[in-house]
């Protein structure tokens, strides 16, 4: 019985040679290369949204404290008002010893006050 080739490829072997691509570099190395480079992009990528995400916080923690600081400030400036009142006056000056008799003394033009 002749053997028969039931296959579409020749019997003979082939030889097929890695894909150059100039420079000695074939493509075995070019894909590593480019797995490789993939792999930094992802490793940059999360980096970046890890210092973005710090960010937000921090900007959120300053603006927690700029509220706080402002209601701070708003409550410091009623009683900075109260104090100043015409109203408390008499409250601060209880303290104080009333003139007797005031002296009044020229010098070169000048008054000057005298007890």
């Amino acid at each position: 019985m002749p053997q028969t080739n039931r296959y579409l490829a020749p019997s003979f072997p082939v030889s097929i040679k890695p894909l150059s691509l100039g420079l000695g570099l074939n493509l075995r190395f070019v894909w590593i290369l480019v797995i490789l480079a993939i792999f930094s992009f992802l490793l940059v990528s999360v980096y970046q949204l890890n210092a973005y995400t710090a960010e937000i916080y921090f900007i959120r923690d300053a603006e927690k404290k700029i509220a706080g600081l402002s209601q701070e400030n708003k409550a410091l400036e009623i009683n900075l008002a109260k104090a100043d009142s015409l109203r408390n006056v008499g409250e601060y000056v209880h303290n104080f010893e009333k003139a007797g008799k005031i002296e009044y003394i020229r010098v070169l033009e000048n008054t000057a006050l005298a007890r």
